[in-house]
């Protein structure tokens, strides 16, 4: 694999550009088949050109795409996780470049999908990138993809990457990464230097730590006891996410204002908390304990809300937006 280091406040919308503009060239496609978010640039939102559903399954349901070009429609499929057949026909119908898609996001692969992919891409000549802007050394030390024995012809990793400096590194095959001679790359920051020494003592401390095993059982941990304590309090709520990135989700018509009544309450007790929780070290058993004291009182607010006490009163400021969406 060749490597192509960048230093980015946003990996998701530089890098993931960078990485589809020599996927693309590699290619020699102008097609590009998408399964999860890939930042906010026009190549990805043009997928609401053809309709403005085509992300209700990639987290961003409602999306209005003004502002991007028209001429960009057509030219971005998505299909939805774990689901070969739809992909598939995708590819027979389009003459498709690049599948662009993250490993995991909520759910792991089902049937073989990411091995039903690989083949799939390589039958057909198309680019295969795995996008773990987010995903890289949450679960192993490096990519997600290693656990699942998939290789992709090109991947991207940030976020953890750099312990909260901005980098991303773009890694592929020679004969792929070779293509970006033959196209336009820039960047201001083509000299900085420090997200790069960041990432080096990052890829240390996360090797005799062993991180990715630390913050997965700390997930694992907190995924449990949020269950047991909204069990306690006769809540109903999902979860999602990898375990070092889980979230949670509660089961009601009022689940937006409970999300803002936790940030809202947990912030006044000196904790920045909604549903979800980004698993760091630091997170120590005594760490989480103190969270779920704080956290229990909060609980209890909601269950009397859902018992029929109205939670708008409660409320500081309105109800947050939506956002995000958590996939199944």
């Amino acid at each position: 694999m060749h490597l192509y280091i960048r230093a980015d406040a946003d990996g998701k919308i530089g890098a993931g550009h960078i990485m589809r503009c020599i996927a693309l060239a590699a290619a020699g496609k102008d097609k590009v088949a998408i399964c999860g978010y890939h930042g906010w640039h026009d190549w990805y939102l043009a997928a609401n050109l053809s309709s403005d559903k085509s992300l209700d399954g990639h987290l961003l349901p409602g999306l209005e795409p003004n502002g991007v070009p028209r001429s960009l429609r057509g030219t971005v499929f998505p299909f939805n996780y774990n689901n070969y057949a739809e992909l598939e026909a995708l590819v027979n119908a389009q003459d498709i470049g690049v599948i662009m898609m993250e490993v995991v996001r909520n759910i792991g692969p089902e049937n073989n999908f990411l091995e039903k992919i690989r083949n799939l891409a390589t039958a057909r000549g198309i680019v295969l990138i795995f996008d773990e802007c987010s995903s890289a050394f949450r679960q192993t030390f490096g990519g997600l993809h290693k656990m699942y024995g998939v290789e992709p012809d090109m991947a991207m990793f940030g976020k953890a990457l750099g312990n909260g400096y901005a980098i991303n590194a773009i890694i592929g095959r020679r004969e792929v990464m070779e293509a970006a001679q033959s196209t336009f790359i820039s960047s201001t920051f083509w000299t900085e230097r420090i997200g790069p020494t960041a990432a080096l003592k990052t890829l240390e401390v996360m090797e005799r730590l062993q991180s990715w095993d630390v913050i997965t059982k700390t997930g694992f941990t907190i995924r449990q006891r949020w269950q047991q304590l909204a069990d306690k309090h006769g809540i109903k709520i999902d979860h999602g996410g990898l375990p070092a990135l889980t979230g949670y989700t509660f089961q009601s018509r009022n689940a937006l204002a409970y999300k803002t009544l936790v940030t809202q309450e947990m912030l006044a007790k000196g904790y920045l908390a909604g549903d979800s929780v980004y698993v760091c070290t630091e997170h120590t058993s005594d760490v989480v304990d103190d969270y779920f004291d704080t956290l229990e009182p909060v609980f209890a607010l909601i269950k009397e809300c859902e018992d029929g006490r109205d939670v708008l009163p409660l409320l500081k400021g309105p109800v947050c937006h939506g956002g995000f969406k958590r996939l199944n």
